[in-house]
């Protein structure tokens, strides 16, 4: 019997038809496995970006929690700083005109409360006297020509400045020595 005889030719057609079929569906289930694995990694893609996102977003948050402290720390401070300037006017009086000893010492032990307190707070008083001026950092009140001194150096502070942190809170009002051959040119 040939081949023919065998199989008729609709049976023959069935069978092409079916392994078309079969090909077919081998194509798509490929098709498919490859659009899942793309998916796959896409999927992974946009969770390690929403990770590195949400890292940013803590840090971004993080930092502008301490700037936003150091804000508001500065803010109230400036409301205590005449205060403060009044203390330390009152240690500079002279003691032996006026004032007892237990009073200059009571200030004294105030005025170290307060240094303690403003340590705790992160704010630094900024050092003044003998510095060259900085006009970020000093307000120039007054120039006084005084031998032995550089010229731009600071020679008296009247208000001390403070910082917290890169924050500048108040700058130091100081009085600037000047050289007579800058005075000359002026």
């Amino acid at each position: 019997m040939t081949e023919h005889e065998k199989n008729p030719p609709e049976e023959q057609e069935e069978d092409q038809m079916e392994s078309d079929d079969q090909a077919v569906a081998r194509s798509e289930e490929e098709t498919a496995d490859d659009s899942i694995g793309n998916e796959q990694e896409f999927l992974v893609q946009q969770l390690q970006r929403a990770r590195a996102e949400l890292e940013n977003y803590r840090r971004r948050t993080q930092e502008e929690r301490v700037v936003l402290r150091q804000r508001i720390v500065a803010d109230v401070f400036k409301t205590f700083l005449p205060v403060l300037d009044g203390l330390t006017a009152a240690l500079r009086a002279d003691s032996a005109d006026s004032e007892p000893a237990g009073i200059r010492d009571g200030l004294q032990l105030i005025a170290g409360k307060v240094d303690e307190l403003l340590d705790e707070l992160g704010i630094e008083s900024l050092t003044a006297v003998g510095e060259d001026f900085d006009p970020e950092l000093h307000e120039a009140i007054l120039q006084v020509e005084q031998p032995g001194t550089r010229n731009g150096e600071i020679v008296e502070e009247i208000d001390r400045g403070y910082r917290c942190g890169d924050l500048l809170i108040r700058a130091s009002r100081v009085v600037v020595a000047r050289t007579g051959e800058n005075s000359r040119g002026a």
